[in-house]
């Protein structure tokens, strides 16, 4: 078995950024890194607005986003980006919640790389104050689930094929 690899997150700024979206580009789909945009397949003007948009934007959770980006470091490379948004908690209300998604190149899944990085994204909402975080992902997902299901989420199976994951803090 190969030892488990060095994963940090680090805020993103523009160079980060840079090597964000190459890494985008040529090793992940682009419906796994941005909503989709209505605009097709494949990387275009519009995708890479949104894209650069988006982590601008994601500075910090008492932002005016209250969304924070990181980008996932696997042995010092950029591996992924990483996220928490403030949210209301539909189960609790009151309850300081936040949303997490992430989405890892193709050369960096099942490695562990996802499951440590959920792991420190975690860690940043407990010193947030958070008390529960939520994912969402798709049924097939297996990566997804597993990652979620290796940090002591609780995951519910929708009947549309979705699949709600719930952490507490």
């Amino acid at each position: 078995m190969s030892p488990s690899p060095d994963v940090a997150l680090v805020d993103v700024n523009e160079a980060i950024l840079e090597q964000l979206l190459v890494l985008a580009v040529e090793d992940a789909s682009p419906d796994e890194v941005t909503p989709p945009l209505g605009t097709g397949p494949g990387w275009d003007a519009e995708r890479t607005a949104w894209f650069y948009a988006y982590h601008r934007a994601a500075v910090g959770l008492d932002g005016p986003a209250q969304e924070k980006s990181w980008a996932v470091l696997c042995d010092g490379k950029v591996a992924g980006s990483i996220r928490l948004k403030r949210t209301a908690s539909p189960d609790n209300a009151g309850e300081a919640s936040a949303e997490t998604g992430i989405w890892l190149g193709r050369h960096h899944r099942g490695r562990g790389v996802g499951t440590a990085a959920l792991r420190l994204v975690l860690e940043e909402a407990r010193g947030a104050g958070m008390e529960r975080v939520v994912a969402s992902t798709m049924a097939g997902n297996l990566g997804a689930r597993g990652i979620l299901a290796s940090v002591g989420a609780v995951l519910m199976f929708e009947g549309d094929g979705t699949v709600r994951a719930g952490v507490d803090l």
